[in-house]
């Protein structure tokens, strides 16, 4: 029994191909580059206000953005602001404060919250009127 399980294991084995038993993180995040350890030290983007520094760049690496980065390397006064603002759009993609903006989510599900309300206040009150006509016509 053992020789038979073992022999189905490596036929199961072999059958397999090697892309499909082995992940690899580069895969994950394309050309983009590496830069930190990241959230659990996974290779992804998230823009976290309690985690501010993901492990991949937004962006992958253009030419033009290879030319700033190597710019950026020098004098940091020498950069135009629009340059900066390229170089950080490149490495992120929301600001704190356009993450952290308010997105009136909260409308809908009040708004949701309300019609299940009243629904099952409407169900709610038509059973007692039922349950009392009913009772009137037993007396």
């Amino acid at each position: 029994m053992a020789n038979y399980l073992l022999r189905r294991a490596i036929i199961d084995a072999i059958r397999v191909p090697v892309g499909t038993r082995a992940s690899s993180e580069l895969a994950k995040i394309g050309n983009r580059e590496w830069v930190g350890y990241g959230y659990n030290g996974q290779p992804t983007y998230v823009d976290r206000p309690d985690f501010p520094l993901p492990a991949v760049r937004f962006r992958p690496d253009t030419p033009d953005v290879k030319v700033l980065r190597e710019k950026e390397k020098g004098d940091w006064r020498k950069l135009t602001l629009e340059e900066k603002k390229a170089l950080y759009r490149a490495s992120f993609c929301q600001t704190f404060a356009e993450f952290q903006a308010p997105t009136g989510e909260w409308k809908g599900v009040v708004g949701w919250s309300l019609v299940y309300l009243s629904v099952s206040l409407d169900l709610y009150g038509n059973e007692i009127v039922r349950v009392q006509s009913s009772a009137s016509i037993i007396r």
